[in-house]
């Protein structure tokens, strides 16, 4: 009888998860559930065939070897016990467990990883191009359904409204910024999966995507994309001839104008903001999009503010966030900051937001996290997501940042 070598099942299967996951970000929230169920599972079992054996893994000595030698990912687990402690001062528990749960991606997910090896280079690009696939093939539905109704959505562009996307616009947006600056850094760094000519269709993909996102005209995509371009072209200098330098930031100068000139929908869209800021300059902005944002950040800024150090809890910060909006602004709903920060120093305070930023800082201090010029460009760009939305407290948002950040 020939002898075959134990094979393990643990390491492929939880690559498998990991592209669910990807193409989940764009396709169902249930999904993005049972993927990251699936992915701590099989980080916590081994399955061998030849002969059939399963062992279990997650053990307190594995556990504590693996905070020892990748301390960086366990950092991340450290935003859902941030949660877990304030069930201290909540008061009231339905709430804390209302917004807990949510969180507990920051716990299974960074565990799952901890636990497994480390992906190759391979795997961290299945992963990603899982992503890019499924943005891209998003994409073409998205222009079906915009050049069906030309007119309309153009006059909805106008009035501040959005594109429909297969989730909330403005993940939907970052999403395709991030596979653009993907494809655009594997053309430069001319990766490849499996083929030579790979280069190219990345290089066309990063073209296309440029264009959708100013199809799209969400201004929070626009400006992560572009911001995401500057920094690969930062980061990619000594890559890059000096022409080629040029022509990109050419390219970035150039696009807006060109998008504004044969773009209806884009060229609706500046003059709306220009008109909302216009407005909220004149102390009218109430209605419009760009002033609620700020409105939500003066709210939460003045609720933080009443409660410095330790914020006001999980349990009654939506409570404090209604009553201002009534006795403020006179409004029977309210809006959460749209500042990540700001929600964080609202709800846990100064104390809580030093935590956080530990949580994003400390991984930067490793040098595995500069080892590719992408890893710290992804997260970068996530970081500057977080100063106009709350990405975290959304299912999307949560599990972009944890996939980009870890894998």
């Amino acid at each position: 009888m020939a002898n075959f070598r134990a094979m393990s099942l643990r390491h492929p299967i939880a690559v498998f998860m990991c592209m669910v996951m990807a193409m989940a970000l764009l396709w169902s929230r249930a999904l993005l559930g049972l993927s990251a169920v699936g992915l701590i599972l099989f980080s916590a079992i081994d399955i061998q065939i030849h002969p059939l054996r399963i062992r279990w893994l997650l053990t307190p000595k594995a556990v504590s070897t693996s905070i020892r030698e990748r301390p960086y990912l366990w950092a991340f687990t450290l935003f859902f016990f941030l949660y877990l402690v304030s069930a201290a001062y909540a008061g009231n528990l339905s709430e804390w467990w209302s917004l807990t749960l949510p969180k507990i991606p920051f716990l299974i997910i960074p565990v799952a990883f901890a636990m497994l090896d480390p992906f190759s280079k391979k795997d961290y690009m299945a992963v990603l191009l899982s992503m890019v696939i499924m943005a891209v093939w998003s994409s073409i539905w998205v222009q079906v359904g915009y050049f069906e109704n030309f007119y309309l959505f153009n006059q909805s562009l106008g009035f501040g409204g959005s594109l429909p996307t297969p989730t909330n616009h403005i993940r939907y947006s970052v999403i395709i910024a991030i596979s653009m600056v993907i494809c655009l850094s594997f053309a430069i760094e001319d990766k490849r999966y499996k083929y030579g000519w790979e280069r190219w269709v990345y290089g066309i993909l990063a073209a296309y995507l440029f264009y959708f996102l100013h199809l799209l005209s969400v201004r929070s995509g626009l400006a992560l994309g572009y911001a995401g371009i500057l920094l690969l072209v930062i980061s990619y200098l000594r890559h890059l001839h000096r022409w080629k330098q040029f022509a990109i930031l050419g390219i970035m100068i150039l696009a807006p104008i060109i998008a504004y000139k044969v773009m209806p929908g884009f060229e609706k869209k500046i003059n709306y903001t220009i008109y909302d800021l216009g407005k909220f300059n004149q102390g009218e902005g109430e209605q419009y999009s760009d002033s609620e944002r700020w409105q939500s950040w003066r709210a939460g800024i003045v609720i933080g503010n009443r409660h410095p150090f330790f914020g006001t809890g999980t349990g009654q910060f939506r409570n404090e966030l209604e009553t201002y909006y009534k006795t403020e602004y006179k409004k029977d709903t309210y809006e959460r900051p749209h500042n990540q920060y700001i929600n964080v120093f609202t709800t846990f305070g100064l104390f809580g937001l030093t935590i956080f930023l530990f949580m994003l800082i400390y991984p930067m201090t490793f040098a595995v996290f500069w080892r590719q010029p992408l890893i710290p460009v992804l997260f970068t760009m996530q970081l500057l997501s977080m100063m106009v939305e709350h990405p975290l407290d959304t299912t999307v948002g949560t599990s972009l940042f944890l996939l980009m950040s870890l894998v």
